[in-house]
């Protein structure tokens, strides 16, 4: 397998931050279409790179995404290791959906493989895919787990943005001024509180969480300031859902506010995403159960990750049961010491090859179903 193992090295020498993504399309499009056999090899409106293979009526779409966070790192193999800059998150992915994809020439599966951009900031990419529509039965998306695991469930977000405002006042009397930092911070403790409340103990993915990520307020170092501006991380998990959690934070919120007297709250909040899990008796999870104990001789793991991934939107807007699938260890995305075992790499194509064949026999026994969704 050197031309996989190589077909990751060019890509990860090619630097490729979110929005600067548009040389690795180029070169992954060349890839597809001069060396995988692949047709309809296309960059769409969102600089998405992509190309189909394989024929039949179950049509699979393979979406991993070519950005990474910014910062280069040297690309090298060195020893049983890739090194660089996306080899966990998430160039291995794509790499090994591409290589496993192109060995489908001749078969009865049409895969569609993306290699989407903006997916470490706005989500450019799949909110494109998703937009285009597509008559896929089935997706899996391309993050890090490790070759004998599959991601089958991600909490919710949302991103909550609070602004306190105050009379403000000279700082040498604070008892009489009231500030709108410190107001800022007595809401943010109601909040946290409601958090709590929605807690399953040390079990985070059942849990509900919230994130202080940014905090601004005051502008002379001795005026109490008059406007607190913070945004808050929320992370929602299954069993609640976004609207409902906006709605509490609101009410908690009003509820402040009037006991206050002395401060007013604004309240603005991003578009949400729900929280996501996968049936485990979809095809497609099904499959990847198959596969991982066809090929590798071990028990498949199920993660649930606490953070929120493309798969929450895709299966909401699309309707279409999906799995996240990928090497690598996930603690090691976004650091300098990011890296992927060279087995495990290669395990994951032999495991997303299999998992081509099992679809196949699934669904020549029982059909694909559009509405195999959870």
């Amino acid at each position: 397998m050197e031309k996989a193992v190589q077909l990751l090295l060019d890509t990860l020498k090619i630097y490729s931050p979110s929005e600067k993504e548009g040389p690795l399309a180029s070169f992954l499009l060349g890839q597809m279409r001069d060396e995988f056999g692949f047709r309809n090899t296309r960059i769409d409106s969102a600089g998405n790179a992509l190309g189909e293979i394989g024929e039949g009526s179950t049509h699979v779409l393979l979406c991993g995404h070519m950005d990474t966070v910014p910062g280069e790192l040297p690309v090298k193999l060195e020893g049983d290791r890739v090194f660089g800059r996306g080899a966990v998150d998430a160039k291995s992915a794509l790499c090994a959906m591409m290589v496993a994809a192109s060995q489908l020439k001749g078969r009865g599966l049409k895969v569609t493989v993306a290699g989407a951009t903006r997916e470490e900031g706005d989500s450019l990419g799949i909110e494109t895919l998703i937009a285009g529509g597509g008559d896929y039965n089935f997706a899996i998306l391309g993050e890090p787990g490790g070759a004998e695991r599959i991601t089958v469930g991600y909490r919710g977000r949302v991103e909550m943005h609070i602004t306190t405002h105050t009379s403000g006042g000279h700082a040498a009397s604070p008892w009489a001024h009231p500030s709108a930092v410190e107001e800022g911070l007595r809401v943010l403790q109601r909040i946290k509180d409601y958090e709590r409340d929605n807690a399953h103990g040390e079990d985070h993915y059942r849990s509900l969480s919230v994130a202080l990520t940014l905090i601004t307020g005051g502008n002379y170092s001795n005026v109490i300031p008059t406007s607190c501006a913070m945004t808050l991380d929320i992370r929602v998990p299954l069993g609640m859902n976004c609207e409902t959690v906006v709605s509490d934070v609101k009410h908690l919120a009003e509820i402040y506010e009037k006991e206050s007297g002395v401060v007013r709250v604004e309240l603005a909040f991003e578009k949400p995403t729900e929280p996501y899990e996968a049936d485990p008796n979809s095809l497609v999870l099904r499959s990847f159960q198959r596969s991982i104990i066809r090929n590798l001789g071990q028990k498949p793991g199920l993660i649930h990750k606490t953070g929120t991934g493309d798969m929450n939107t895709l299966a909401e807007r699309m309707k279409i049961a999906c799995a996240t699938y990928g090497p690598g260890d996930s603690r090691l995305a976004h650091t300098d010491r990011e890296f992927v075992e060279v087995k495990d790499y290669l395990n994951s194509i032999k495991v997303l090859t299999g998992v081509f064949t099992e679809i196949e026999h699934l669904t020549a026994a029982e059909g694909p179903s559009i509405n195999d969704y959870s």
